[in-house]
């Protein structure tokens, strides 16, 4: 017989993805500090978005760079995040610890009609900049990580 909890695992599972979202391990960088290994210092000046951003007119990368030059040294900061999942995923489901985040709304969106083919939800949540990392894969991505 299965439990409830393998399958609401195995759900949560498929809409994870197949790569794990950086965490809190010592190599990832967190969001009030971006430049601490990951990121160099230029991170915080005003070609940042240049540098380091992808250029999509479907959400804007100057958003996210603010969000992350905001945050810089402020461990505390609350920040809003988003998680595009599938409709199977109850509009009110958490953001789990693990899970991949974006700081930008409009770039939650697009992912959702990209990857999801328009049939999403976006969950959000709001949570101190100490606890979402990035591995440098891009400025739109976070892994929340509560720890």
């Amino acid at each position: 017989m299965i439990k409830l909890s393998q399958i609401l695992l195995e759900i949560e599972s498929d809409y994870r993805g197949l790569h794990k979202a950086p965490d809190n391990d010592g190599y990832n960088a967190p969001l009030h500090s971006a430049s601490s290994s990951i990121y160099p210092d230029d991170i915080y000046s005003n070609k940042a978005a240049q540098f380091y951003g992808d250029r999509s007119t479907s959400y804007s990368d100057q958003e996210t760079i603010s969000i992350i030059q905001s945050s810089r040294d402020k461990p505390e900061t609350q920040i809003k995040i988003y998680r595009a999942v599938p409709k199977t995923v109850s509009p009110g489901s958490p953001i789990n610890p693990g899970d991949w985040v974006t700081i930008n709304k409009r770039y939650a969106i697009q992912h959702g009609e990209s990857n999801l083919y328009g049939d999403y939800n976006i969950l959000t949540k709001t949570v101190p900049a100490k606890h979402l990392y990035t591995d440098g894969n891009s400025i739109h991505e976070w892994g929340y990580d509560p720890s």
